[in-house]
């Protein structure tokens, strides 16, 4: 028994993203490596940024952005439930099918509204103006490709990118464990026999020494059929794990900026060579890193240009500023209280890290 778990499922993973705009005045440049985020060092702006607006028109976005969050937040609701539907009944064929897919649903969106609102009440505790959260609902393994914030006024200290960037990693990785535990404390242990394709969901540290307290010792010959609520978990620890990679606008990103500064810059490019060779010696799963990536990348890009005016040239993505993270004005060191806290979302990623995150079977039947 390798100790992975299996559901007969397709699909894909999500990502979360908090993009950050650091720059206080239209006279400013936006703060970027080495200015070459934007092709011409300044911002091309369409319309006035967000903390030059009148208090009234912030007001009307505001709400227009709510209502926008809450839809795509019950969209994805939707599609989650169809998601955890398919997992306790392969055919759903009644709307009381589709509501017994809160088992996933429920505890998934409890965790990526954990995670969200961590960066949302610490960016508002520091006075820094951002969006709701935005889900996006998609049709997948696990009926999301995350969700996404945006900063709509300046950070102007390490300090405060670091409570807002690694606050959405350590809320969302305490219900995430949670939601494992119970998941393997409903799970079953079965013979790893099969009429269907299945998918093998792999193991990182904090996952097999879980599974051994909950579960104990699994029989050779055996695998642990994960329940709902315990891949819920899983995926809580899969993307904390991707978010705290120490790249551009990840939440590891901020985390490793605040903590290590324009180090970041060659700390970021380094972690993407270590994910390429994984992904050709270990699991080509670590090629869809590259999508996840240009996906953050061109979630900061349209959210940037849609909320504040400013055009990122896409010509970031082959630039390699896509790996690097913005500065911030003052560039004064953390306090130790913050870098404990920086070291244990270090520990944390490591300890979800997972080299090989799914394996597809096809087993045949006994």
């Amino acid at each position: 028994m390798d100790g992975r778990f299996r559901l007969d499922r397709t699909g894909s993973c999500n990502a979360h993203s908090l993009t950050v705009l650091t720059r206080s005045s239209r006279e400013e440049k936006i703060l970027e490596p080495h200015n070459t985020h934007l092709e011409s060092g300044t911002p091309d702006l369409e319309r006035p940024l967000w903390p030059e607006l009148p208090g009234d028109e912030k007001a009307a976005r505001n709400r227009r952005s709510w209502r926008r969050a809450t839809l795509l937040f019950f969209l994805t609701l939707l599609s989650t439930f169809a998601v955890g539907s398919g997992m306790v009944a392969p055919s759903p064929a009644s709307t009381l099918d589709f509501l017994r897919g809160w088992v996933f649903a429920v505890p998934l969106m409890g965790i990526l509204l954990f995670h969200e609102f961590g960066h949302f009440l610490l960016a508002r505790r520091h006075g820094v103006e951002v969006s709701p959260p935005y889900f996006i609902p998609f049709p997948n393994l696990i009926g999301t490709m995350g969700a996404f914030i945006s900063i709509r006024s300046p950070i102007h200290n390490r300090r405060v990118l670091f409570d807002i960037g690694a606050a959405g990693p350590l809320a969302g990785f305490i219900p995430s464990v949670i939601a494992l535990a119970l998941g393997y404390h409903f799970s079953t242990t079965a013979p790893m026999v099969t009429d269907a394709i299945v998918f093998e969901f792999g193991d990182s540290l904090l996952t097999l020494a879980l599974q051994y307290l909950v579960i104990g010792p699994v029989p050779e010959g055996l695998a642990v059929w994960i329940h709902p609520v315990g891949l819920a978990g899983w995926v809580g620890l899969f993307v904390t794990m991707l978010n705290l990679l120490p790249i551009g606008q990840l939440d590891g990103g901020h985390v490793a900026y605040a903590l290590a500064g324009h180090r970041q810059w060659l700390i970021g490019p380094i972690t993407v060579l270590v994910l390429v060779v994984l992904g050709m010696t270990v699991s080509r799963w670590w090629w869809l890193l590259l999508g996840f990536l240009v996906f953050v990348y061109l979630v900061v890009v349209v959210s940037v240009r849609l909320l504040y005016g400013v055009k990122i040239p896409i010509s970031g993505l082959w630039k390699g500023e896509i790996l690097r993270h913005p500065p911030v004005p003052d560039e004064g060191p953390l306090d130790p209280r913050r870098r404990l806290l920086g070291w244990i979302c270090i520990i944390i990623m490591v300890l979800c890290f997972i080299p090989l995150p799914i394996k597809v079977l096809n087993l045949p039947v006994s």
